[in-house]
């Protein structure tokens, strides 16, 4: 009996897992997100950062800030 509640517990972890689609944004992936898409700068994606500063990410592959109002978030 031990033998056949294991595989029944292993089974439902791996289907909960299989079954989870990764492309669909759930309720607390938003509350943990850092940063938001917030339009376009000289072809580059602006990005709203959790403290508000708007920027997006160089050639370098840093942060470059731009004024807040060139963001749409």
């Amino acid at each position: 009996m031990k033998k056949l509640t294991i595989i029944f517990i292993a089974l439902i972890g791996i289907s909960s897992f299989i079954s989870c689609d990764s492309s669909e944004e759930t309720e607390n992936d938003i509350e943990t997100r850092t940063e938001w898409e917030c339009g376009t700068h000289n072809g580059n994606t602006l990005y709203t950062g959790p403290q508000g500063g708007c920027y997006y990410y160089n050639s370098n592959g840093n942060k470059t800030y731009v004024d807040r109002s060139e963001c749409n978030c």
